[in-house]
């Protein structure tokens, strides 16, 4: 879509923006966002009690007697010298602005320590829907994708749109207040200068706020791409080097950096044009203020007071206004990583998709009965009508060749993929898309996902190091044969695989993945072509180690080719995603 072609869409409303957000948010923090409407309330008729005791100030200064005349009506019938009225009244001023200053403060810390609790609360329940996410659906979606609406777009909800509201709601409270205030003190002169504010406003609201709308989105897209390009950039290394692609990897880069840094320039130039603009408009409307004054042929030391007010308010009005001016162009720059938020979390499965069985056990067989499946936004059936029943301690082998349908097979047998038709139970009642069946599964893929870190870490995958059970670690590592390379190794369990495990060999990768999975002491051991990225030597040597950690488990094992599967009970045959043949040997295969 061009960059026009989107501009005829109509811009997402601040109503509708928050209406996504309430959805979003729990009822704890909604009671949160109460609490601080309350705040802001309290420091609000704080600011309209320092604005009067400033009046008050004025007048006094101007004609001391009235000090003595605010006293009386107090109750005060003590006589003060003009000197004490004067003082008096200035040390009034300067307590209740301390005061209210430092309610502010604390308004301020109550904001912000909120909106980040909020913050951090929602991306953990918006990455526990992603860890539950149907399978399916994360075949479909981009790892950078995923990460930008985590780390980026959340955090943009909270501590851009969130704050930008809580500080949209204080000022416009405390704003609200000092209006009253001033139009109790002259409503004619009130009305002429918020007529002017006014027509000022909804030439901002109609023209400039949309503008930051569209350059929050174009921002938004920039930076989803440049982070892509930047993670594939750093993820293929190896084969930009020896491909010679340096150039045209950093060139993809720095176009989408280039885009998102200029539309960084000129939003934070445009912020800072209502700032210049108010305060044009607040000396212009103060000049008015005087004009109208003089020309109402009040009395001088009436004026001084209400001028007083009047430079406070302004003062105090003028920023505020610039920052609800300037948070609004924030929250319509951050719209639409509302939206993408609230899609994502409207539509990443829940953890439904992976019911608990507490009954559950596997003491019979697993029966796979008129499976049929196909992925997401592909017509074509990867599975057709797949049926056959692996018996409990089983040697069962799938072989086909590439797009045979060995990998779909693989992942509905785990239950990560639920068939369109057909089922998969576990002793003819249990299903695989259970956390039960997941917990005595050991699996190992033909590529492991190292994390950043020590063998025994990886090892225990997912667990901290004062959880480890060390008597379970030194059965897998002596089962999958570990120990001769982990002696060779100055650190031993402590020694850094680099990323992805990049310091390691293929054949010693494998064997930390054997490992992980006989970690979990599982009941059934899958190998999704765990060796065919191996030399036949390599290959060789690790299939003796998976012989002997088969014995009493039930083993599924998928290869390209039937010499690793020749000490399997049965072998599936697999072509064009059916089911071709099944052989009780290599030997007797029916070809």
């Amino acid at each position: 879509m061009s960059e026009n072609s989107g501009k005829d869409k109509k811009v997402p409303s601040i109503i509708s923006a928050l209406r996504k957000i309430n959805a979003l948010v729990s009822w704890d923090d909604k009671l949160k966002i109460i609490y601080m409407g309350c705040f802001a309330l309290i420091v609000s008729l704080l600011e309209v009690a320092t604005a009067a005791t400033v009046v008050l100030f004025g007048q006094i200064l101007n004609t001391p007697e009235v000090g003595q005349q605010y006293l009386e009506k107090l109750g005060i019938t003590w006589e003060l010298s003009t000197d004490d009225i004067l003082v008096a009244a200035a040390m009034l001023c300067g307590v209740v602005y301390l005061f209210k200053n430092i309610v502010a403060s604390f308004e301020v810390f109550f904001q912000n320590f909120n909106i980040q609790k909020m913050n951090y609360h929602f991306k953990n329940a918006l990455l526990e829907r992603y860890a539950y996410a149907d399978y399916a659906d994360y075949l479909t979606r981009n790892s950078s994708y995923n990460s930008r609406v985590v780390g980026g777009d959340a955090e943009q909800v909270f501590s851009g749109a969130m704050l930008a509201m809580a500080i949209i709601l204080s000022e416009t409270i405390i704003f609200s207040f000092l209006v009253g205030l001033i139009i109790y003190i002259n409503p004619s002169l009130a009305l002429v200068i918020f007529v002017i504010g006014l027509l000022i406003s909804m030439v901002i609201a109609k023209f400039l706020l949309p503008l930051f709308y569209w350059w929050g989105k174009q921002s938004q897209e920039a930076a989803v791409m440049s982070w892509q390009n930047l993670l594939q950039f750093f993820h293929a290394f190896k084969e930009i080097i020896i491909l010679g692609k340096r150039e045209a990897f950093v060139g993809y880069y720095k176009e989408y950096s280039l885009k998102q840094a200029r539309l960084g320039a000129i939003q934070t130039s445009t912020k800072a044009l209502p700032r210049l603009v108010i305060e044009v408009l607040f000396i212009g409307l103060f000049v008015t203020a005087i004009c109208f004054l003089a020309y109402s042929d009040q009395p001088l030391s009436s004026m001084v007071g209400t001028l007083g007010g009047y430079l406070y308010a302004g003062f105090r009005l003028m920023p505020g206004l610039n920052r609800i001016i300037t948070q609004l162009n924030i929250f319509k720059t951050v719209i639409p990583s509302i939206e993408r938020v609230y899609d994502e979390y409207m539509t990443v499965a829940t953890p439904e998709n992976y019911v608990d069985i507490p009954e559950f056990h596997f003491d019979t067989d697993i029966e796979i009965k008129n499976v049929t499946c196909h992925y997401k936004n592909v017509e074509q059936h990867a599975l057709k009508d797949i049926s056959f029943t692996i018996k409990k301690g089983e040697s069962i082998g799938i072989v086909g060749e590439t797009g045979s349908g060995k990998s779909t097979l693989t992942d509905v047998i785990l239950g990560l993929l639920r068939p369109q038709s057909g089922t998969v139970l576990v002793d003819g009642q249990f299903s695989v898309s259970s956390k039960q069946w997941h917990g005595l599964i050991g699996y190992v893929p033909q590529s492991l996902y190292l994390t950043d870190s020590t063998i025994e870490s990886n090892i225990a995958f997912g667990e901290r190091a004062d959880t480890v059970n060390h008597e379970k670690l030194q059965k897998a590592i002596d089962a999958a044969q570990l120990a001769p390379l982990l002696n060779k190794l100055p650190e031993g369990l402590q020694t850094l695989v680099g990323e992805r495990g990049v310091r390691l060999s293929g054949g010693e990768r494998q064997r930390v993945a054997i490992a992980r999975a006989l970690y979990r002491e599982p009941d059934v051991l899958i190998f999704d072509e765990a060796t065919s990225a191996l030399d036949n030597d390599t290959e060789a040597r690790l299939m003796a180690t998976i012989e002997k950690i088969s014995e009493n488990r039930t083993v599924i094992m998928v290869a390209h080719r039937l010499s690793t599967l020749e000490k399997c009970d049965r072998i599936i045959e697999l072509k064009d995603g059916c089911l071709h043949a099944i052989s009780s040997s290599v030997q007797q295969k029916d070809v």
